[in-house]
């Protein structure tokens, strides 16, 4: 069997034992649990879904719309639409009762946690499923990020904060530019997204400018919550509208995480190590994520020396890393091996898609062992997690993107 084969075999089993774990809800609307995170100090062994694009329904959907595009039966495409119709539903009475929704203050607007993710989903599901009323609705969403709850963000980065509403709205400008019921268009919601990360930058420290994004925690590298997440936010903008106080901020991104490089180590520092700051791999905070930040600045006007070798850096880091503990896209092998796959797409060289599908299929062939997919450092039987950054979907539509001579968007970079 190809590498290919394997990879479509693979992920289409997942699509079935995900949708194998569904729960009903009273209403009779389909919904899931996951396992408890530690990282969230969560109570209880297993939590309901939320709807977000990270570990909720919104995931879900997006990776059996996949799915379904790859091999239209129909059966995908549905147990799709199905996941998301519960939260189409909520997202409507709340787009037509604004002060209901005004009054959600816990309500973020985040690329992959909020609003952002919400309306990114639908976006693509929109796309891959050929559902034009998907579209529209993400276009209405934007009601829902008025000028106040923009200015309530304090988290700022792709994860939960600005530079991830930035990106989603990005993809929602690209098909439906035209203003909404409010009078403002995406582009300027996204504008004014971008002023807000501006206004709340730390001091510039000699044209290296960073943002504290996690509460208690220095500044950060990395893409969900730390520079290169939001640098590659304000030169997508930039390169959209052509703001030179956008490019000036990636700049001074750019140049804080460069001071978080350790030459020693050949990767950058993670700061949130209580134990001093140690070197990550991963996408979230890790040379991964530092990989396709660069890569989705590569041709644009922040290019640079100092871009071109961060890349090299952290592709050679990523390409030269043990299997990790566990599978997931975060923080697991596969988000190294889905960022190798994209700088093959990317750079055209066939030694990355080597890389790439050498790391997928040593996850494949160890959960085939008897093992099975990793979800968490210490696996409980019977452990399963459906969701897209840290389960199933995720490691799903990352094989599914190995697969396949068509380009599916690159999730991890809210393409």
């Amino acid at each position: 069997m190809t590498p290919g084969a394997l990879f479509l075999q693979t992920a289409s089993a997942l699509a079935r034992q995900i949708w194998d774990h569904r729960v009903y809800a009273r209403d009779g609307s389909v919904t899931w649990f996951r396992p408890a995170s530690e990282a969230r100090k969560e109570l209880l062994s297993k939590v309901r879904m939320d709807p977000f694009l990270y570990d909720g329904s919104a995931g879900i959907a997006l990776f059996l719309a996949a799915i379904a595009h790859m091999a239209p039966d129909g059966e995908n495409r549905l147990r799709s639409l199905q996941a998301l119709a519960p939260l189409r539903r909520l997202l409507a009475e709340l787009v037509a009762q604004p002060d209901r929704a005004a009054r959600i203050t816990g309500f973020g607007i985040g690329g992959l946690v909020g609003l952002g993710s919400l309306i990114y989903s639908f976006v693509r599901i929109g796309e891959l499923l050929g559902e034009p009323d998907l579209l529209r609705e993400a276009h209405a969403l934007t009601a829902l990020m008025p000028p106040e709850r923009i200015d309530r963000d304090e988290v700022l980065d792709v994860l939960s904060g600005s530079a991830g509403a930035i990106l989603a709205l990005l993809a929602l400008d690209r098909v439906l530019p035209e203003a909404g019921t409010d009078g403002r268009t995406p582009l300027a919601i996204a504008g004014a997204c971008a002023r807000h990360l501006i206004a709340r930058r730390l001091p510039d420290t000699g044209g290296a400018y960073a943002w504290r994004t996690l509460a208690g925690m220095p500044p950060l590298a990395g893409f969900s919550h730390g520079a290169s997440g939001i640098l590659y936010a304000l030169t997508r903008l930039y390169q959209r509208t052509g703001d030179p106080q956008l490019l000036a901020a990636a700049r001074g991104a750019l140049e804080f995480e460069r001071g978080l490089y350790s030459p020693e180590h050949r990767s950058w520092w993670d700061m949130r190590s209580a134990d001093g700051p140690c070197c990550a791999t991963n996408w979230c905070v890790g040379a991964a994520g530092i990989a396709l930040a660069r890569l989705g600045t590569l041709s644009t006007a922040l290019e640079c020396e100092v871009l071109r070798e961060d890349l090299l850096h952290s592709l050679q880091a990523i390409s030269g890393s043990w299997l990790a503990p566990v599978d997931y896209v975060c923080c697991g092998n596969m988000g190294r091996a889905e960022v190798l796959h994209h700088a093959f797409l990317s750079l055209g060289e066939v030694e990355l898609r080597g890389n790439a599908e050498s790391l997928a299929a040593q996850v494949v062939q160890r959960a085939g062992s008897g093992a099975g997919f990793r979800w968490r450092r210490k696996m409980e039987e019977g452990l399963f997690d459906p969701s897209f950054f840290t389960g199933a979907a995720g490691l799903g539509y990352a094989l599914l993107r190995l697969s396949c001579a068509e380009r599916l968007p690159c999730i991890l970079l809210l393409e």
